[in-house]
Order: structure tokens, then sequence, then C-alpha cells
């Protein structure tokens, strides 16, 4: 464990015994307990939300892109939603539709 041996750990008890004293010792301990795992169970909330995040995404993007109602008619009609035909918006866009040939 971390490179250290058995004995290093038993001196290392006894520096904390002898400094801190035998009755905050037990408090000490139970207050590093809980921080393990408070911060166990942190990483593990990051965990899952990272995990359900791209889950998310994956199940996003196997699904097929709904037009709305408003974009449905107004593709029946012609028209983009600022309500400009798609001509005329490719246009100010600089884009050329498949229909427009190009004059050379």
């Amino acid at each position: 464990m971390f490179g250290i041996g058995p004995s290093e750990l038993v001196i290392v008890g006894l520096l904390f015994l002898i400094i801190f004293g035998p009755s905050k010792l037990p408090q000490m301990a139970r207050d590093a307990g809980r921080l393990m795992t408070e911060a166990r169970r942190a990483m593990d909330d990051f965990k899952d939300e990272l995990t359900s995040a791209a889950d998310e995404d994956k199940s996003d993007r196997k699904k097929p892109v709904k037009k709305t109602s408003r974009e449905k008619a107004s593709s029946r009609a012609g028209k983009s939603e600022s309500g400009k035909s798609e001509e005329d918006a490719s246009k100010e866009n600089g884009r050329v539709s498949e229909d427009e040939e190009y004059d050379l």
C-alpha cells in the first residue's frame, strides 16, 4: 500500500496517538471514514451522470429528427421558417439550389 510497510504504519499510528491523544483519535478516524465515503459517493454519482449523458447522446443520434407541424406546413408551401421561399433563402445565403444552372 503506497510503498509503506506494516512497521511504518505502526510508527505513523503511534505518532498520531502521541500528537492528537487517545480522546481525539477515534473521532478523527470517523471523520476520515466519512470523508472517504462522501468522496466515493461523489465519484460514483459523477460517473453515473457521465454514463447516462453518453447513453442519452447515443439514443438521440439513433432517433430521426422529427419536423414540427410548422416546419411541415412551410415545407409543403415551399417556404422556410422565415416565410421566404427556399430559393430566396438559399440565394441570400450564397447557396445555389439543385435546379439552378451555372452560366459560364
